[in-house]
């Protein structure tokens, strides 16, 4: 909207057309008057009513996941298998990958012997007879010898894992410290490079033949040579450009091509190319200095990861050795029972045996629950999203092995200045952009501290079915932000203003009549009367060089031709830039805009000072 001023220029220049108009008449003639019917001026009005006013504002978002997980090993070993890529969709409970799981299936065969075991040596005790209970002890004192066997061999395997893993991470040190030293000879050139290219600027900055070339291609320019002739009358001097001139015919005089040529050797001589020596090449090299880090990193991580397997492999075998240990103790047990008769056979040596079966049975299930520990399986249903372990790696419970999220639902994360944060609410409807594509949302999360590195308040919002939206992505993000319902709205355009202070006209018994206003917010379309103007007075929107205070008018009520106009919210602008307008007149306004401070009038424009005296600027 373009606000109503007149340049005092135009009133004069109107004056001094007039005052040479009546010049032009024959000297002593009177002019003719001509008797007048003034009519009144047709203007349209529209009844002032309260509304709300509502403003819109935009802001940029990042798009995640509302529930993601990242999938960790329960066990340590070597990968078997890995059962799903990177961009399956997966469901609860299905498999993910799987760890060598031999030692584990050794010691529940282990445990199940104990346990049988140990029902053998309860119902020879009270059940069987004396043959019975021969047979079922000599049953027993096998059964669990082969559990001996059994839990001597995991030993030796879990030991044989310990060296393995030792190696392992010696190999990663290894690899560690190779990485290190690349990383190392990167920064070293990109510095190297970085300080030439800064030399060869200077250079460029004193010889103007230079700008445009690389060092390679100024090393190769020629010089201008200027030769002097000098004969009995005259002194000629003269200028050769020789070959390899530049496009405006620039040549570099000897002393800089020489000093381009010497820094060209003192880069090769730094194992860099001329070419190099670039701002294209200086950020390749700096590229590769921080592709060398994030590969050291990596290395890094591996080390740790190998230092957390070789103490999961320690504590294996430390189970190991309890298992052996159990084993031996039960073996010497059952051979004692043989010494036990049906008269030696009391009640609490029952009581005994059946706490051998109880406890053997507690003894299955968690041999069983450690073996399960080596088959992973997704905890929730979603989409891969990462794999970071591959079939023969040595993994731990420290590997971060998957990640899965849920696309179902959406989180749109974006931030506000405290003035909107203060008039945002959870719950509040949002409407989400995404290349065309607009999904509504709901506000979810308003931030209750300042986040310091932006100096904003930070807002969370869902979408549902968001499954378009990609993690990581950015999306426009439009929420109403200003509300302002303590006045009467009228078209913006109805407003005047003289030294900066607005008014209206509206009517009153036929008769245009002027009133001073005070303003509140307002938009590309509307504003806010705070005071001054009552509901139901009619106010006139359309404008006209003749219309002043007291000037008979005829009314065109336009209130019910605009149907948008009738509802009572005023339809919301967005506060970032309609073009032609100002942002609302809150101080705290979007990001980037410069608040109104009132409705007076724009820097460096001079408030017209009365309708009567002035025009009003068109559309």
């Amino acid at each position: 909207m373009r606000r109503r001023y007149v340049s005092t220029a135009a009133i004069l220049l109107t004056g001094t057309m007039v005052l040479s108009g009546c010049s032009r008449l024959p000297f002593g003639k009177k002019p003719e008057m001509e008797e007048e019917v003034q009519q009144a001026l047709a203007v349209e009005v529209q009844t002032a009513g309260k509304k709300e006013l509502v403003i819109a504002e935009t802001f940029v978002g990042s798009v995640s996941a509302a529930e993601e997980v990242t999938v960790y090993p329960t066990a340590s070993g070597e990968v078997v298998s890995v059962d799903v890529h990177m961009g399956d969709t997966v469901s609860a409970g299905q498999q993910l990958f799987k760890i060598d799981d031999e030692s584990a299936r050794l010691g529940l065969q282990s445990a199940q012997a104990g346990l049988a075991t140990a029902q053998a040596s309860a119902n020879q005790a009270t059940n069987g007879s004396e043959t019975l209970k021969e047979a079922q002890e000599q049953q027993s004192i096998d059964s669990l010898t082969r559990a001996l066997t059994t839990a001597e061999r995991s030993l030796a395997d879990a030991q044989e894992n310990i060296d393995r893993g030792t190696r392992s991470l010696e190999n990663a040190r290894d690899d560690r410290k190779d990485a290190k030293d690349d990383w190392e000879d990167a920064k070293d050139l990109y510095r190297k490079a970085k300080d030439y290219l800064d030399d060869y600027e200077d250079l460029q900055d004193s010889e103007p033949a230079f700008v445009g070339k690389t060092l390679a291609e100024a090393a190769n320019m020629t010089a201008q040579v200027t030769t002097t002739t000098i004969s009995e009358d005259s002194i000629t001097v003269s200028t050769t450009t020789g070959q390899g001139t530049t496009s405006s015919g620039l040549k570099p005089s000897e002393e800089h091509l020489k000093e381009a040529k010497n820094l060209l050797q003192d880069v090769q001589d730094d194992d860099l190319t001329g070419a190099q020596i670039s701002s294209s090449g200086v950020q390749a090299l700096k590229t590769a200095r921080d592709s060398a880090k994030t590969a050291y990193t990596a290395k890094d991580r591996a080390v740790d990861s190998a230092k957390d397997s070789v103490e999961d492999l320690k504590r294996a075998v430390k189970s190991q050795q309890d298992a052996q240990a159990n084993a031996e103790s039960s073996l010497t047990n059952a051979e004692a029972n043989r010494q036990v008769t049906d008269g030696q056979v009391l009640a609490d040596t029952k009581r005994v045996l059946e706490a051998q079966v109880n406890s053997s049975q507690v003894g299955v299930a968690q041999a069983q629950y450690a073996l399960d520990q080596y088959t992973t399986k997704s905890p929730i249903s979603g989409v891969v999203e990462a794999v970071n372990i591959n079939p023969h790696d040595t993994v731990g419970p420290s590997v971060a092995a998957l990640v899965i999220s849920n696309k179902d639902t959406m989180k749109i994360k974006f931030s506000v200045p405290e003035s909107v944060r203060d008039n945002l609410s959870v719950g509040q409807a949002v409407k989400v952009k995404k290349d065309g594509s607009k999904i509504n949302g709901l506000i979810t999360e308003v931030g209750e501290a300042l986040d310091s590195s932006t100096g904003m308040f930070n807002i969370e919002a869902a979408v549902n079915g968001g499954s378009g939206l990609l993690n990581g992505t950015t999306v426009t993000v439009k929420v109403d932000s200003y509300r302002d319902n303590s006045g009467i709205v009228i078209p913006y355009d109805a407003v005047y203003y003289s030294n900066g202070e607005p008014y209206v006209y509206v009517v009153e018994s036929g008769v245009a009549r002027k009133k001073d206003v005070k303003t509140g917010m307002f938009d590309k379309k509307h504003i806010v009367i705070s005071s001054g103007l009552k509901a139901g007075e009619q106010v006139i929107t359309s404008w006209s060089a003749d219309l002043r205070d007291g000037t008979e008018v005829e009314a065109v009520d336009k209130s019910n031709s605009k149907a948008q106009e009738d509802k009572n919210t005023a339809p919301a602008e967005d506060a970032q830039g309609a073009e032609g307008t100002e942002p609302a007149e809150d101080a705290q306004g979007a990001e980037g805009t410069e608040p109104a401070e009132d409705a007076q009038g724009a820097e460096g424009t001079a408030p017209v000072e009365d309708a009567n005296d002035s025009g009003k600027e068109g559309d």
